[in-house]
């Protein structure tokens, strides 16, 4: 799991810099990260108090291949928002004019083919209420536009494939 982190400070020096100021701001405005794992409440007997602890597990662990999010019988997995017909440009720089989600999904090869197809699913992925996803939708966004053009393709597509075999939750 070091080493995944380690990739991914090194392919978003700047843009995950950025996130860490969101999470400052955050921490401070109270707002907490994570997925309750459990909630106890205890009660004092002699006084009406009672006090909530909420024990929180960071999120990821989870994600589908990107030939999961390509199959037709899969589409109703999509999250809200978004469809196999949307411009990859809706979301991302401009790699792949006027295709699809899904026509980046079905093309083969490597280098950015093979990147672009990951990023799909990493965005499908983070975007997912059903997916505890390592990504959140910003940071895949910016480390794809980070990489592109340019950039070390083979390494991002390889932090996004890690965690798009994290196992699929999904039906």
């Amino acid at each position: 799991m070091s080493d995944r982190k380690a990739r991914i400070a090194k392919l978003a020096a700047l843009p995950m810099l950025a996130m860490c100021g969101f999470l400052a701001a955050a921490t401070f405005a109270g707002i907490g990260l994570g997925t309750p794992l459990t909630e106890s409440t205890t009660t004092d007997p002699s006084t009406t108090d009672s006090t909530v602890t909420e024990t929180t597990t960071p999120p990821g662990g989870e994600g589908c291949t990107p030939g999961y999010w390509k199959q037709s019988h899969h589409f109703d997995s999509y999250p809200a928002g978004y469809a196999p017909g949307q411009l990859f440009d809706t979301y991302f720089e401009n790699a792949f004019p006027g295709m699809t989600l899904l026509q980046v999904l079905q093309q083969g090869g490597g280098g950015l083919k093979a990147l672009g197809r990951h990023t799909v699913a990493a965005l499908l992925n983070s975007a997912s209420t059903g997916v505890e996803y390592d990504l959140t939708t910003s940071e895949v966004v910016s480390m794809f536009d980070a990489a592109f053009p340019g950039g070390d393709y083979e390494g991002l597509k390889n932090v996004f494939a890690e965690s798009n075999e994290d196992g699929c939750p999904l039906n």
